[in-house]
């Protein structure tokens, strides 16, 4: 299929409810207008947490809000009604406004990529998703949703539809992939394209040099860090074992950078306990994001089983290109186990295991020389594999030329 209009650019519409996905917006979207490419992006005016900075609001991107309530995330009420008010705003601005070339549709809200469904039989614009989450599958795995309930197989088969009906889907690793397969999703029409990190925008800064540890003297620590979302696919019981069992260990601290649903959890452990080897920080600004990630001697990352596909740990590229080493404790068959393993870029500890979790701590902590040479190969990875040139060059050819057979024309290359 070809542009309808020679003498229009290629024109992109993102279809997102709140706070943007910080690769697509500060990279992808100044990438492609920068390309005479023009992007549409229907976004809603209420954020519950601060999105990248506006600088991808370049000439070449529109804005169409969608009204907020500005209310607090943790009021259930409150997303239910953006999510409501969201759906019913876009769908109008889309099947109403400007034509376009391709509809990109974010797994914010969940499911409504099934309305690129209605705009492509409607007014015959091809629609791509980008997977960022699979649901219902999280809520259900999550115990959000019980399994086998009508709404539970109501949303699956919503959600299957909507899968097998895009003309692509990019999936951000090789589980993800796999659960696609599974459900019906032809493999012409899938791509992998994980989410990337900027390795000039994240440095590794050497302890002795790093405000942030300073800052927080930290200086004679030995810092396990988790920066990042602190949500209901992440597990935390065995590292807060660890951190009880350590906590006559005046060397080694443990840091809890972000929000989420379970930070509360993490919060009471520390209390109940009277932990002072555990800290817990905000989310810090992108400016300070070279020395906050640097700040950890070793990175933990952790995902609960079941989650594997469904979720990929994308912190994780961060944490490369700050050039740490990573203790993952999840399914070893997970995207980012098995790039740990292949990689040689830190160490992969099974679920419910805190003796081998502590173990993995202590080793990094008597062998500085591992922990280094791993977080070298690790900011090379970054560098060469995981930068942003790679897969905005993916996600550009993905859009310009890829479509699945059944809807006709080209195909996407095999992954």
């Amino acid at each position: 299929m070809r542009n309808s209009s020679k003498n229009r650019p290629f024109t992109v519409r993102f279809f997102n409810t709140v706070e943007p996905v910080a690769p697509l917006y500060r990279d992808l979207i100044p990438y492609w207008t920068a390309r005479g490419w023009r992007v549409e992006v229907v976004m809603s005016r209420a954020e519950y947490r601060a999105g990248p900075e506006t600088e991808w609001l370049t000439e070449g991107v529109k804005i169409r809000w969608a009204p907020g309530f500005g209310l607090k995330a943790h009021k259930k009420l409150a997303k239910f009604l953006l999510m409501v008010t969201y759906n019913v705003t876009a769908a109008f601005k889309s099947l109403l406004g400007p034509t376009v070339d391709r509809n990109l549709f974010l797994t914010q809200p969940p499911l409504f990529f099934v309305w690129g469904f209605i705009l492509k039989k409607l007014r015959k614009q091809p629609y791509f998703i980008v997977l960022m989450d699979l649901y219902p599958d999280v809520a259900i795995q999550a115990k959000l949703l019980k399994a086998g309930s009508f709404m539970a197989k109501l949303l699956t088969r919503i959600s299957r539809f909507g899968l097998r009906k895009a003309d692509g889907v990019i999936a951000l690793g090789r589980c993800m992939k796999q659960r696609l397969l599974n459900y019906g999703v032809e493999e012409e029409r899938i791509r992998i394209i994980p989410n990337w990190t900027n390795p000039g925008d994240i440095l590794p800064i050497p302890n002795e040099d790093n405000s942030f540890r300073k800052e927080k003297g930290w200086q004679n620590k030995f810092v396990v860090l988790y920066s990042g979302n602190i949500g209901i696919s992440h597990y935390f019981d065995d590292i807060l074992k660890v951190s009880l069992r350590l906590r006559q260990n005046p060397e080694i601290l443990f840091v809890f950078i972000g929000y989420g649903l379970r930070l509360r959890e993490i919060k009471q452990y520390k209390e109940t306990h009277g932990l002072q080897n555990i800290e817990l920080l905000p989310f810090q600004d992108r400016d300070k994001l070279s020395m906050s990630l640097s700040a950890g001697d070793v990175h933990f990352v952790s995902l609960r089983m079941g989650f594997e596909g469904l979720v990929v740990p994308s912190k994780t590229y961060g944490i490369f290109a700050a050039g740490r080493p990573v203790i993952y404790q999840g399914d070893p068959r997970g995207e980012i186990a098995t790039l740990i393993e292949e990689e040689d870029v830190g160490r992969v500890v099974p679920l419910d295991n805190p003796g081998q979790l502590e173990a993995a701590i202590l080793n990094y902590r008597l062998d500085p020389l591992l922990a280094y040479n791993q977080g070298i190969k690790a900011r090379r990875l970054a560098q060469e594999r995981y930068g942003s040139q790679a897969a905005l060059e993916k996600y550009s050819q993905a859009l310009k030329t890829a479509f699945g057979n059944p809807a006709g024309g080209q195909t996407f290359e095999k992954v």
